[in-house]
């Protein structure tokens, strides 16, 4: 038999951009068959998982103001400004975790390191349930958060390890939704609890929340053992993803230039990485978060206010609870019906978005500051609820800056775990400064900080995009703009049981 000339294939692996308008609805829709059950498997583990731990984890974050407003201060006879050092407790914890755990991510697979943090934060969420002392309640909010460090830059850097363009901020913006919705479950599971459980066993209604938090998160932590996917880098087959498809995946990756783990750890490298415009920028806009969202938490404390000792109540501890939730919904929906914009109408460009939200949050929050306190309801609440406009394009952010640094995974996952670590750093004493527990919710000067932030992040998004752009026109004229994949990043070969070699190439299949 002669010689055969090499012939080209397309690769199963698509890259393109959505054709039509099922591909914007979804991605999948424009695919192979054989990439469209990848990506199902993929998102029925990675999203199902993620989903789940994230709504458990930002439930007792809420739950700790719900329980405050519910009996929890009582109890514990809390006073002053101890409610805010119970926070910035489980604050330190979750800060000092944060670059560790995500260190490890790059070298303990994923289904080991997660497990592992869940376990640890669900014990401890259980002692919160037992908590007689505010000493106590402080040191157990320490190490929950120390446990809760590495769970949520660890989703993010995981799901930037295995989702192109298209796909990646769909993903984010169901990943955070947890966050919104989270608030809206503790809400009511918190009033109902209060009506039905409290005093149940001798438990107050607020302790029988952290119960059933760690009962809830248990199991979650013991299936992800078995159900989450390492990256695509560590992945190895299992009775979940075959090697066809751990190599479908490297592929896909390979196709934007993402690369795997890997590189080594060097004091060298990691100055690199506080060096680079992107991490540096990105943690910027990340510090700036807490004034973002700290307007939101103040909804609370109004509803409580209007109630006066003595007098007939004016808000229930059931609507204390339930009313903020409406914020939770908007925050919600809006940053899903955004990455949905971005990825598809849009095609991928993130800023348009990002830069709008935030000027609608310059508007709301210069509202809070110079109308009346305690206004009308129909005055006030609606500019609580829309407050957290600002904050609801971290799902976008997070997509941004895994597709800018798609070239190193090591500084990938250090940003991510920087942008949560200053994020949290400041979360620590903004609070105590200008959202002072005893000063709620009288906090005009807070929203008038939280207007010029929103405006200096406006600046810094804009800076983004113009770096982002000139360094795309410079890898393009340089030819640097689609690298090929190098070999280490290529799939392993697939041999045929015929005569002739198919050697997956990332972008072709060629016949040898």
């Amino acid at each position: 038999m002669g010689e055969r000339a090499p012939s080209i294939a397309p690769s199963v692996a698509s890259s393109t951009p959505s054709s039509s308008w099922k591909g914007w609805l979804w991605d999948s829709a424009d695919v192979s068959k054989e990439e469209r059950r990848f990506l199902l498997k993929l998102d029925f583990t990675l999203l199902t998982f993620g989903t789940l731990g994230m709504l458990i984890k930002w439930i007792d974050t809420s739950n700790i103001t719900n329980a405050f407003v519910s009996g929890m201060k009582e109890d514990l006879n809390l006073y002053g400004n101890q409610y805010n050092y119970i926070v910035v407790a489980w604050t330190v914890g979750y800060i000092i975790g944060q670059w560790p755990s995500n260190f490890i991510l790059t070298r303990v697979p994923a289904h080991i390191w997660i497990p592992f943090l869940e376990i640890g934060w669900t014990i401890f969420t259980f002692s919160l349930a037992g908590a007689k002392s505010y000493s106590a309640m402080l040191g157990i909010r320490f190490v929950v958060g120390l446990f809760e460090a590495g769970y949520w830059p660890a989703l993010y850097y995981i799901l930037g390890s295995w989702y192109n363009k298209r796909e990646l901020a769909k993903r984010n913006g169901i990943l955070q939704s947890a966050v919104s919705i989270a608030p809206i479950f503790s809400g009511f599971l918190q009033a109902g609890i209060y009506k039905s459980l409290n005093g149940h066993a001798g438990l107050a209604g607020w302790r029988w929340l952290f119960v059933i938090n760690g009962i809830i998160s248990l199991p979650i932590a013991i299936l992800a053992y078995f159900c989450l996917p390492d990256t695509p880098g560590t992945a190895k087959p299992n009775w979940l993803f075959s090697e066809r498809e751990i190599e479908l995946a490297r592929e896909r990756m390979a196709r934007v230039g993402r690369t795997p783990e890997g590189k080594p750890y060097s004091a060298k490298v990691i100055l690199s990485y506080f060096l680079s415009w992107k991490t540096v920028l990105f943690t910027l806009i990340f510090t700036m978060q807490p004034f973002g969202s700290q307007p939101f938490t103040a909804f609370v404390f109004w509803l409580k206010a209007h109630n006066k000792k003595g007098q007939p109540a004016v808000y229930s501890v059931a609507q204390i609870n339930e009313y903020p939730t409406i914020g939770n919904a908007f925050t919600c929906a809006y940053s899903l019906v955004a990455v949905w914009v971005s990825d598809g109408p849009l095609r991928g460009r993130r800023w348009p978005i990002i830069i709008f939200s935030n000027l609608i949050a310059i508007v709301v929050f210069v509202l809070l500051a110079v109308t009346p306190v305690f206004g009308p309801f129909s005055h006030r609440a609606p500019l609580y609820i829309v407050s957290s406009i600002g904050g609801s394009m971290v799902p976008l952010t997070m997509a941004w800056m895994a597709e800018l640094i798609s070239d190193n995974a090591e500084q990938r996952a250090f940003t991510a775990a920087a942008m949560n670590t200053l994020q949290y750093t400041f979360t620590a004493w903004i609070p105590l400064v200008w959202f002072q527990q005893v000063h709620q919710p009288n906090v005009t000067a807070g929203n008038r900080a939280a207007a010029v932030v929103a405006g200096f992040n406006v600046i810094v998004f804009a800076t983004i995009a113009v770096l982002a752009h000139r360094e795309k026109l410079q890898k393009k004229q340089n030819h640097e703009l689609a690298p090929p994949p190098t070999p280490s990043d290529l799939p392993s070969p697939i041999i045929s049981d015929g005569d002739e070699k198919k050697v997956h190439l990332g972008v072709n299949t060629v016949e040898i």
